[in-house]
């Protein structure tokens, strides 16, 4: 699932106490995205693009950090990180023995703000993941404004798997939200999937 893993991009997790204390998690908006030339990294190939992101932080979901920015390092094999191409995101980021930041690889969900002034993400909140505990629903939630994603681009078997019926409406050429996962528990469901498998946290920790 991490194709093109990079030397530095969970250089955390090895030495973590496995129970999450060199972990982020907060609601981001981009301030900016450079893109770096491959740092340099010994015994190990890169085969990942660099980019330093620097984020607003709009609330902090697990993790000590008392600014209200933050920089960080991103590997992404396919260049261009996805979730930058969105405004409001969940994101995950370990801290280094140098104290710097690295995103955890290709892990975000794309968020927006309910009438509650919560933050929520559209769609299954397990979404790839093989047998998944879900003990994390999604639930139907109303936004401050109609949230839907464009389908144009898309074949119809990647509409069924990225827009699952049940939660999204296929309509207008566009997947309408449903049902969506509160920031809170999409920490949660990513604690229990890649965040344990990354020996990040423990298996059944809590």
């Amino acid at each position: 699932m991490v194709p093109g893993l990079s030397c530095l991009a969970h250089a955390a997790s090895a030495d973590s106490a496995a129970n999450g204390e060199n972990l982020l998690v907060f609601v981001g908006q981009k301030i900016s995205l450079e893109k770096q030339p491959p740092p340099g990294c010994d015994n190990c190939i890169i085969m990942d693009e660099h980019f330093v992101a620097n984020y607003r932080i709009l609330d902090t979901v697990f993790g000590d950090y008392r600014a209200n920015t933050i920089a960080f390092d991103v590997y992404d094999h396919y260049g261009t990180p996805a979730f930058s191409t969105y405004e409001t995101v969940l994101l995950f980021v370990s801290r280094q023995p140098d104290g710097s930041w690295v995103h955890e690889k290709y892990q975000f969900y794309d968020l927006h703000q309910g009438v509650d002034a919560q933050w929520y993400g559209c769609g299954d909140p397990y979404q790839n993941y093989p047998n998944p505990p879900r003990t994390v629903k999604a639930r139907p939630v109303e936004f401050a404004a109609p949230v839907s994603y464009p389908l144009k681009e898309l074949k119809p078997e990647q509409i069924k798997r990225y827009y699952p019926a049940g939660y999204f409406d296929i309509r207008g050429g566009r997947a309408w939200c449903l049902k969506a996962t509160s920031a809170a528990d999409l920490f949660e469901a990513k604690k229990q999937t890649i965040l344990t498998a990354r020996g990040i946290f423990k298996k059944g920790s809590e």
